[in-house]
């Protein structure tokens, strides 16, 4: 079995129809609420960002 890496260009008329066809044959995992909701953040720039581990746990208080 191998392996293959695409990139499709999602803004696309074809792009779109690619993704389209792979999603209706479960070739490509829709992703649940919580992930499109946590992407749509990192989209907008409310996510952060930490040099070190110590000030990504020093965020989470």
């Amino acid at each position: 079995m191998a392996t293959y890496t695409i990139t499709i260009d999602e803004r696309t008329k074809s792009g779109k129809q690619v993704l389209n066809y792979l999603k209706s044959h479960g070739v490509i995992e829709i992703p649940n609420e919580t992930t499109r909701k946590a992407i749509q953040e990192i989209r907008e720039g409310k996510g952060i960002r930490c040099k070190t581990i110590e000030e990504f746990i020093e965020s989470l208080k």
